[in-house]
C-alpha cells in the first residue's frame, strides 16, 4: 500500500491534486493498492471527493478516521431531521430558514441549494441574538462538528471548543481554542476513547504523526502487504511523517522547482515548500523529481547523502485519450489562444498581455481565453492590465474549469509564458488532445514537453518581443500548427500509462526491498 499524503484537497483543484489523482487511477487499473490520504476538516469532503473521482475506499481523511466515518452510509438530513418548537415562527431566507421567538431569532437552518434541500448547519442564538452553537452536517447526512463560541472574551466572540462527532453522535475529537493575554489563540487536541484510550496533543503536527502512526499499522486498510508513503505536500506534512514511531518507507515527491534560483542549483535558497524536507534529506528514503534535468539537479547537490533520486513524471494521459479520434485542424476556433493555469505572479500572465497588442496588429481577430482560479487576487492586476491595454474585447478571464479536454480541442494554441515549473500537466494534456503549444524554456519540464519546432516552440522567458513574434508565427501559418498538431498527439505518448507506470515501479519495488512494520 502506497499513501499518497496531501494536506487537503478542494473543489479548485491545483496541479498536485491533479497529479494525486491521476496517480491514483494509474495504481488502481495496475492493481497496484493505493490511497490519498488527507488531514484538514470539510464537511462537504466527499462531495469534493466524489466530483474529483475518487471512490470512498481509495480515500482516508484523518477526521473521518478517528470519527470512525471513513465509510459511511449516505443519507439526506433535511429539516424534517431537527427538533423544532412547533410556536416559533418560521421565515424563509433564500433555500435556508430563520425561526424566531416573540420577534427574536433563536435558530437558523443554513441549507444547500441542492434537489433535496440537505442541511449544512444549524445556528442556535441566545435571547439576545448571540451564536451559542452551530452544528455542522457531513454531506452523509450526520452532524460531524459543533462549534461552541464563548463571548466572555474581551475580543468578542470565537468559537471556543470544535467538537468532532462520530456517526452515533459520541465525541471523537474536541479542538479547544484558548485566548491569551494578547487574544492570539492557542490550540489543542483532545482525542477521546480511540480504540480505548483518550489521548492529547499540543499541535496539529503532532496530531496528525499519531494518526500517520495508526493509519499504516491498520491491516484492514493497509492490508498485509508493504507499506510506504509518497508525500505530496512537504512543507504541510514532512515534520508529522519524520516523526512517526513507525519507519515506514517514504519518499519526499517535488511537484516544482526545488530552488528558488535555479541558474544556480548548488547554491541557491531553497523553495520553502521543500526546504525543511531537503534539509533533512538523510531522513527520507527516496526523493522523487519529475524531469531528467531535475533529477540530475538534486543528484548534483544531494548526492552526497546517498539518497535514492527517482524520477517520475507527474502527468498521465489515459489510453482513451491516446486512442481517441484526432481533432480535424480545421474545425478548431480560427486564432483562439488558451492558457490554463493558476493566476499567479509565476505563471507571468502579464507577460502575454504585454505582447497581446503586437500579436493584434498582425491577427485582429486573435482571442486570449486566461482559464484557472487565482492565487491572492493576483487576476485584479492582470485584469487591470488588460483595462489599461484595451484589450478586453479579446482577453478574457474564464475562471477554473474540470473540462480542460474540450478547452484543449477547440482552441488553435496553448500558451505558457510561465517563470518557472515544475513538469507542466496542462502542457501535457495540451498536447495529448493535438493542441500545440508555446512556453517558456525554463527548468524544470516546457523541454521536456515541447518539442522546439516540431509540436511547439520554446521562448525565452522575460522576452516579450520573443513571445509575440513566436505567437504571430504560428497564427499566420495554419498548415504548421497542423503539422504540430499531429505530432502532438503522437509525442504524448511518452506520458502514457504504461511508461509512466515502469517508472513508478522502481519506487514499489524500492518500498518492497525496504519492507514495513
Amino acid at each position: 500500500m502506497l499513501f499518497f499524503l496531501n494536506d487537503g484537497i478542494q473543489e479548485n483543484k491545483s496541479g498536485i491534486e491533479h497529479a494525486q489523482i491521476q496517480r491514483l487511477h494509474l495504481f488502481e487499473q495496475n492493481n497496484e493498492p493505493a490511497m490519498i490520504v488527507t488531514r484538514q476538516y470539510s464537511n462537504e469532503l466527499h462531495t469534493i471527493t466524489e466530483h474529483a473521482g475518487i471512490k470512498d475506499e481509495h480515500f482516508v481523511n484523518m477526521f473521518d478516521y478517528f470519527k470512525n466515518a471513513v465509510h459511511v452510509t449516505k443519507k439526506v438530513a433535511t429539516i424534517r431531521d431537527i427538533n423544532i418548537d412547533p410556536k416559533w415562527q418560521r421565515k424563509a431566507d433564500g433555500v435556508s430558514y430563520e425561526y424566531l421567538s416573540n420577534g427574536r431569532r433563536v435558530l437558523y437552518v443554513k441549507r444547500r441549494n441542492d434537489a433535496k434541500k440537505s442541511i449544512m448547519n444549524v445556528q442556535y442564538l441566545d435571547e439576545f441574538g448571540s451564536l451559542l452553537k452551530v452544528s455542522w452536517y457531513d454531506v452523509r447526512g450526520f452532524i460531524s462538528v459543533e462549534h461552541i463560541y464563548d463571548w466572555q472574551s474581551t475580543s468578542g466572540s470565537h468559537i471556543l471548543n470544535e467538537n468532532y462527532l462520530r456517526p452515533d453522535g459520541s465525541l471523537a475529537l474536541q479542538i479547544t481554542n484558548q485566548l491569551d493575554k494578547r487574544g492570539k489563540v492557542t490550540k489543542s487536541y483532545h482525542l477521546f476513547n480511540f480504540k480505548g484510550h483518550d489521548y492529547n496533543f499540543t499541535d496539529f503536527d503532532k496530531l496528525t504523526s499519531f494518526f500517520l502512526d495508526q493509519l499504516v499499522t491498520d491491516k484492514e486498510i493497509c492490508g498485509n502487504g508493504p507499506v510506504g508513503m509518497i508525500v505530496d505536500r512537504v512543507f504541510e506534512n514532512g515534520w508529522s511523517v519524520l516523526h512517526m514511531k513507525n519507519r515506514v518507507p517514504r519518499y519526499m515527491q517535488l511537484h516544482n522547482d526545488h530552488v528558488n534560483h535555479n541558474e544556480d542549483i548548488m547554491h541557491s535558497t531553497l523553495n520553502y515548500n521543500y526546504e525543511w524536507g531537503l534539509r533533512h534529506i538523510e531522513d527520507w528514503n527516496g526523493v522523487i523529481a519529475l524531469t531528467p534535468q531535475q533529477q540530475d539537479d538534486v543528484e548534483a547537490r544531494y548526492g552526497k547523502y546517498n539518497v535514492p533520486i527517482f524520477r517520475v513524471p507527474s502527468a498521465v494521459v489515459p489510453d482513451e485519450v491516446i486512442n481517441g479520434p484526432h481533432v480535424p485542424f480545421k474545425n478548431r476556433k480560427k486564432h483562439s489562444v488558451v492558457t490554463v493555469a493558476r493566476l499567479s505572479p509565476e505563471k507571468q500572465q502579464e507577460h502575454l498581455i504585454a505582447a497581446w497588442p503586437k500579436i493584434l496588429k498582425v491577427v485582429p481577430d486573435a482571442t486570449l481565453d486566461l482559464w484557472g482560479y487565482a492565487n491572492d487576487n493576483y487576476d485584479k492586476k492582470l485584469k487591470k492590465q488588460v483595462k489599461e491595454l484595451n484589450l478586453e474585447s479579446s482577453v478574457h478571464f474564464r475562471g477554473y474549469t474540470t473540462d480542460v479536454a474540450k478547452i484543449d480541442e477547440e482552441a488553435q494554441l496553448m500558451v505558457l509564458p510561465t517563470h518557472v515549473e515544475g513538469l507542466s500537466i496542462a502542457l501535457v494534456e495540451a498536447e495529448s488532445h493535438g493542441l500545440p503549444a508555446i512556453a517558456n524554456d525554463v527548468k524544470y519540464g516546457p523541454s521536456d514537453i515541447i518539442i522546439d519546432q516540431k509540436d511547439g516552440l520554446l521562448t525565452k522567458d522575460g522576452d516579450i518581443d520573443g513571445l509575440a513574434d513566436a505567437v504571430i508565427s504560428l497564427l499566420t501559418d495554419e498548415d504548421r500548427m497542423a503539422k504540430m498538431s499531429e505530432n502532438a498527439y503522437e509525442d504524448s505518448k511518452r506520458y502514457s500509462g504504461p511508461n509512466v507506470m515502469k517508472l513508478w515501479q522502481k519506487i514499489i519495488n524500492d518500498m518492497d526491498k525496504k519492507g514495513a512494520c
